[in-house]
Order: structure tokens, then sequence, then C-alpha cells
């Protein structure tokens, strides 16, 4: 385990990663794939600490301003000193820290700050995941080498995030996403943590079992009424023991308490083409109502769909696009393609089909989704393909693995199509 802590930001909070030596070389070789988990550290909070600096320094709760109404919904690190936490009623924060200042959510700006971080977070990596409004996973394996290592990379986000948002965070890494989060969760606050594969049990055994992400309340009481009471002691716990208690629940929990992933977010590669389809969403944080500029959203989203669908060897028929309005009403509009495909021309044109026919005029969009599903092998299809389109076939491949070997060289911006809007100069 390896914690780091940015020296040369003296905006960077004092943590618990200053206080452990870096014992294990972070730039290790050895880790098939890579995960990076971003977290905002008190986002609500921080936001509204960076728009107003006289709250510097004081404890802050967001939520719970109507007097003894309602429930606060985040809490500064200054707050939680005193016991303060999402969820908790008005007038119990109010009894814990009656000199706290409680501000009114304001859910459409935490929304928008939330949609430009993610929207700064695609340059480190063509897979990026928004879990949450102040969460996301990346997965960092191919970009190790243009950064110079999965520690590099954390430093460079949290600068970025810094820099050009003025809001501490937290970044976690690991072999697989439970590991990363898991990171980010212990390496807070504004701390950067490196877990690898073989060190995850030991470094979970000391910690009780509610900190595992997915173990609630009830779980916990349930686990140690049997004894079971740190993640160490279910790790080793008997698999009858288990399964009798929790039935199929239970050798899942073991498997998490070890940093094994539990088989519900395995590579793409490894799943089967019934069980999922790939694809991306993006949340804006200005409402879009130009088709033209909706129309220009897509063929990024394609591109990056496509990537995906050829990384894992697939080919898919089903296209379906995803439009959540302003008022959040959600619609999904779905087509079956003329051909089986992983070129994102194709994913592209269908797209803009789709759109044209979906669109309600004038209204605002929020988000955008493009997913490609009924997948199948590529090498089955493959060896189907008609020998009078063998030749352009063979073209369209070559084009888009130069265009793939670029963009995991360079990063995901060094080429894209103009009218996606997606590419910028490096600085």
């Amino acid at each position: 385990m390896s914690w780091h802590h940015d020296k040369h930001n003296p905006h960077t909070i004092i943590s618990p990663a200053t206080l452990e030596n870096v014992t294990k070389n972070p730039f290790r070789s050895d880790i098939e794939r890579t995960f990076l988990h971003i977290d905002m550290d008190a986002f609500f909070a921080s936001v509204e600490i960076r728009d107003n600096p006289a709250l510097e320094g004081r404890p802050v709760a967001v939520g719970g301003s109507h007097g003894n109404r309602g429930v606060v919904t985040a809490a500064n690190y200054i707050a939680r000193k005193y016991g303060l936490k999402a969820g908790m009623t008005a007038v119990e924060a109010r009894r814990r820290c009656p000199h706290a200042v409680f501000l009114r959510v304001r859910g459409e700006k935490y929304t928008y700050v939330s949609a430009q971080i993610m929207a700064a977070l695609e340059r480190f990596s063509p897979d990026m995941r928004p879990l949450s409004v102040d969460e996301a996973s990346l997965e960092i394996t191919g970009c190790l080498k243009l950064y110079g290592g999965a520690v590099r990379i954390g430093e460079e986000i949290k600068q970025l995030i810094w820099s050009k948002f003025r809001l501490p965070s937290t970044v976690g890494i690991g072999p697989n996403r439970l590991v990363a989060k898991m990171a980010a969760n212990l390496g807070k606050p504004d701390g950067l943590l490196v877990i690898h594969s073989e060190e995850a049990a030991e470094v979970f055994a000391p910690l009780p079992v509610d900190k595992m992400i997915g173990i609630g309340k009830a779980t916990t009481n349930a686990l140690n009424g049997i004894g079971i009471t740190t993640l160490g002691q279910l790790a080793k716990a008997p698999d009858r023991l288990l399964k009798s208690r929790f039935g199929i629940l239970g050798p899942v929990m073991k498997k998490l308490a070890r940093g094994e992933w539990s088989g519900r977010m395995r590579k793409d590669e490894d799943r089967g083409p019934i069980e999922r389809s790939i694809g991306h969403q993006r949340t804006y944080g200005e409402p879009i109502s130009d088709p033209a500029a909706l129309k220009a959203k897509l063929v990024a989203l394609a591109e990056m769909v496509a990537r995906r669908v050829r990384r894992a060897r697939m080919v898919g028929r089903v296209l379906t696009l995803t439009i959540r309005y302003t008022d959040f009403t959600t619609i999904s509009h779905q087509s079956v393609l003329p051909v089986i495909t992983d070129d994102e021309d194709e994913l592209i044109l269908h797209a803009w089909r789709l759109l044209n026919e979906a669109l309600e005029e004038k209204r605002k969009v929020r988000l955008l989704g493009l997913s490609l599903g009924r997948l199948k092998s590529k090498e089955k299809h493959d060896r189907q393909l008609d020998i009078f389109f063998s030749n352009l076939k063979l073209k369209h491949e070559e084009l888009h693995n130069a265009l793939d070997n670029l963009r995991d060289r360079f990063g995901e911006r060094v080429i894209a199509r103009a009218m996606g809007g997606r590419w910028e100069p490096r600085k």
C-alpha cells in the first residue's frame, strides 16, 4: 500500500497520507489492469466554500437550513469533527454544532460543476464512468506509459481539479474498481492511495465490516451476531457458515473482504454477449437544445463506444439512444442496424437518425447516452463475412486499428472527428 501526498501544492490539506512512507514502487508493471477512483471531498460543502471564501475554516453543512426542518445532505470535514454527517436531522445537527453554517441545497449548481469535472476527466482515459455526482471510475491500464505511471495520473487529476475548479479531491488506485474505491475511502481527505492486488486483503483485514462497500447496517448487525466484526474475520470465515446465514451473498462478501471482484463488473471480453451492452453517457453542465450541437456530442459518444467494442473483440447489432431532458424526463430510442458492426461511422449515422426521430423540438437536453447491444464475438462474425465486402472491411479495420493505437499511446483526444468537437491541442 502506497500513500502519496502532493508536497508541491500549498493548498492541499494535511492528511494521514503524510504520516506513512511509500514502501512500494507505485509504477509496478505486473498488475494486469489498473483502475483509478476519484472522489470529491465533501463536494457540496466544498463548492459552497469555494464560492464564498468567508466560510473557509468554519463548520459548514449543506441542508437543514430551514430551522429545525430537513436533513443534512453534506458537511465539510470541520463540521464532521462535531459529528455532523449526511442524513442527520437538522435538529440533531444544530444540537451537536450550534455554531455551524447551514446552507440550502442548490442541486443544479452541483450538477453543473460535476458535469464540468466529468468532462475534464475524459482526457485521461476513454473508459471514464461517472458513478455519482461526486465520484468517477477510470480504467487507466492503457494510459500508464503515456503519463508515466498510475501515481502520476492521479497527481495530474488532483492538480487539474484544484487548479481549474478550486476543489479538493481524493484518488484511489487499485487492480479493480472495488479496491480503487476502497483506496479512495481510506485516503480521504485530499490524499492519493495505491493498494496493490496482493496486499488488499491485508489492508482491509483490520477494518470493521461496515467499511466495506455494499455492507450496510442490517448486514453488519447480522455479521456481528455470528462473531464477525472485521473484514479479516470475514475473509477467513467458512463458506458453509456464510451460506447458511446469508445464502449466495455470503461467499460474495467474503470475496469483497479479500479485495476480489464479486463478478458483477467483469472485463467486457469476459462477459457473454447476451448479458450486457457497451455504452457511454454524458451529463452536460449547460443543457443543449441545438440539434447540431447534440449531433456533435453523439459523434464523440459513438467514437468512444466503437473503441470499447473493438477492444472487447465484439460486434453489435442493436443501437440504443438515451435522452434526458432538464425536467429529468428520460426516453430511450432503439434501432436494429442493417449490419452487425464495430464501425463508428455506422454508429454515428444511425445515432443521428435516432436523434432526429426522438428529439422533441426546443427542449433542452441534460444527458445523452449511446450503447451497442446484441453483441457477438468478432472472430465468429469475421468467419461469416461476405467475400464481396471483405476488402472494404479490411481497409476500415486497418484505419480503426491505427486510430485506436494512436489514442492508446497519446491519449483519447489526440485524434478525433472535427464535428465531434473533442480534439484540442496539447499544452
